[in-house]
């Protein structure tokens, strides 16, 4: 692979307001408890608009680690830990944030045709589920920033990796749509 992506800071993300004593178990369905846990990867890339400047990656970064805060507030189980099979406890100890950079231009990465050259883009691999469920994230996000030095455009991705149960997704009420929109909505409102 001829494009290599680097990780240059790895942080956990904890939500912006502590969950409630008394949300503190998020109970898993039968089905949930007899099904393997499972990865959920969405890759979203934003391109500088022409004619405009780039926007730091700094300024990026910072606000979408404030929208995760926020958003594991409003989804206090994404922040927690899976207890056992049988729950999740919202202990509060965050999300898995990776900011990574890249020296070549997106429409290299919008032209791989296998899809494991994409898997550089993650957080950690959406195949191996660790055995030992209370040592996994529930969702990982790292942001991607990819500059070609020649051009001096810049685009970003952001990749969000969530461990999938029925139980959860349909007790958050389309909990990806949410999410994602409000991590959109913030990277797009960032100053030029």
């Amino acid at each position: 692979m001829a494009t290599k992506v680097k990780v240059v800071s790895t942080k956990t993300i904890k939500p912006s307001s502590p969950t409630p004593p008394h949300l503190r178990n998020f109970n898993f369905c039968l089905l949930d408890q007899l099904a393997p846990p499972f990865y959920v990867p969405v890759v979203l890339f934003y391109s500088v608009p022409d004619g405009k400047a780039a926007p730091d990656s700094a300024s990026v970064s910072g606000n979408l680690k404030t929208s995760l805060a926020q958003v594991l507030s409003l989804f206090y189980p994404l922040g927690g830990r899976v207890k056992g099979n049988a729950c999740i406890d919202c202990n509060d100890e965050g999300a898995l944030y990776l900011e990574a950079k890249a020296h070549f231009e997106l429409s290299k990465v919008l032209s791989y045709t296998e899809i494991a050259q994409l898997q550089q883009f993650l957080p950690f691999s959406p195949y191996k589920v660790s055995t030992n469920n209370e040592d996994q994230v529930i969702v990982g996000d790292q942001a991607n920033f990819l500059t070609a030095a020649a051009s001096r455009s810049a685009s970003a991705s952001l990749t969000r990796l969530l461990m999938a149960r029925r139980s959860l997704l349909f007790s958050m009420h389309g909990l990806q749509l949410p999410t994602m929109a409000l991590t959109a909505k913030r990277a797009s409102s960032l100053p030029s």
